[in-house]
């Protein structure tokens, strides 16, 4: 089965929820991601891009743009707990973007390993701000620059 990176369509939306809801169900992060989903499916500014397989998303990352900022994009959420189609995904924003891609994800279970992956692909940890996503749990800033 052949696999791509492309922006979701409005038939993939129930199968993205069910990802969300796999990675993320019961946690107190799924009502947000699916926020973001929600931007994305209406076109205000985010964009919902995934790895899909046949016909079915096996990952997907939410973006947006940053308020002031010139060609920089804020990843706001990856839902992919393979770190393959997290590497996949977090490259087709990097190759994409003009300037800049910036990713804060908490250090939390449902996001384990995605600070890695994205260090893997060129991304490095500009900052960390501790207790910040509630107590014990840092938020992490990957950031991604173009060098040419």
């Amino acid at each position: 089965m052949q696999a791509s990176v492309r922006a979701l369509r409005g038939s993939d939306i129930p199968a993205a929820r069910a990802l969300i809801a796999n990675q993320f169900g019961g946690t107190p992060y799924e009502a947000r991601i699916l926020e973001h989903l929600e931007v994305a499916r209406h076109g205000n500014d985010a964009e919902c891009v995934g790895l899909v397989e046949g016909d079915e998303p096996r990952g997907l990352v939410l973006s947006g743009s940053v308020a002031g900022a010139h060609d920089i994009v804020k990843i706001h959420a990856v839902v992919a707990r393979d770190l393959a189609v997290c590497q996949i995904l977090a490259a087709a924003m990097r190759d994409a973007a003009p300037r800049m891609v910036v990713y804060e994800v908490p250090d939390d279970a449902p996001f384990l390993g995605h600070a890695a992956a994205m260090t893997a692909l060129g991304y490095r940890e500009e900052g960390r701000v501790a207790d910040f996503v509630r107590d014990g749990v840092d938020l992490i800033v990957m950031v991604w620059r173009r060098t040419t």
